[in-house]
């Protein structure tokens, strides 16, 4: 039985060099046999050499993303988000122009060391040109190396933090927003902006950022100018409180156009 034991780990491409006793040969086997069935949901086997012979369980691939997936919706939920960036990769991302390029360029840029102060982007152009896939992309591949990331769509943030006023809620979500290490806001100037929020919540929270030098991504479908006039919520006397978030904004991002088509191969 042990001869045919032996023949096995030894033909096998993981173990065959190994150099064994007759109880690591058991135990190579045994892990022959768990890496072909394995009995554990969403782990895999994997044989450990040091300090001695012992297999052990690690995730799957899947298993990580679905870990990952949990993290990212957990923080969306804060403010009742869409979880449809939790299918969003970077790597599904079909580069196709210039803006494209310089984009992940300064992805590579950030990844290089991710925990230190990056001043974000403000992805701004039409509907329909990938701006909030790649922040959803971007949120991922962050969360991936252990920071905490909030992915907040503005109409959903709105109204989270509205109906949150006169509760104990409603500090504890502005001071995450001001704290987190990295905050995403998508879709800024498409919400229906209230002199509420504008002034008490999102003023406060882009100077707090701004001076503690932690990172926010935008993503719009208007300009710096453009955004500008639609946070004066059309009254002259708003143009300087306006212009006070513009400069918070311009000082926390650069401007990045996104204008082609986005599409998924």
């Amino acid at each position: 039985m042990i001869n045919e034991i032996k023949k096995i780990v030894q033909s096998d491409p993981e173990t065959k060099n190994l150099k064994l006793s007759d109880d690591d040969i058991l135990i190579a086997y045994q892990y022959i046999l768990q890496k072909e069935n394995s009995s554990v949901p969403g782990y895999q086997p994997k044989l450990v050499t040091e300090p001695y012979l012992q297999i052990v369980y690690e995730p799957t691939k899947e298993k990580l993303e679905e870990e990952l997936n949990r993290h990212i919706k957990k923080n969306l939920e804060i403010f009742e988000s869409d979880t449809y960036i939790e299918n969003a990769n970077l790597n599904d991302f079909v580069v196709s122009d210039q803006a494209h390029v310089e984009a992940f360029e300064y992805v590579e840029k950030i990844l290089k060391d991710p925990k230190k102060y990056h001043k974000g982007f403000y992805l701004y152009g039409p509907y329909g040109t990938g701006k909030s896939f790649f922040l959803a992309g971007l949120a991922k591949k962050l969360t991936k190396e252990g920071l905490n990331v909030l992915y907040c769509f503005m109409p959903d943030l709105i109204r989270s933090m509205k109906a949150s006023i006169g509760t104990n809620d409603l500090e504890k979500k502005i001071n995450h927003l001001k704290r987190c290490d990295v905050l995403i806001l998508d879709d800024i100037g498409g919400e229906n902006m209230s002199v509420w929020f504008r002034d008490e919540i999102l003023l406060p929270i882009l100077h707090y950022r701004m001076n503690a030098k932690k990172t926010v991504h935008f993503s719009s479908n208007s300009s710096y100018v453009d955004l500008a006039e639609r946070f004066k919520l059309d009254k002259d006397e708003d143009m300087e409180l306006s212009l006070r978030i513009i400069r918070r904004i311009k000082e926390l991002s650069f401007a990045h156009k996104f204008s082609k088509r986005y599409k998924i191969d």
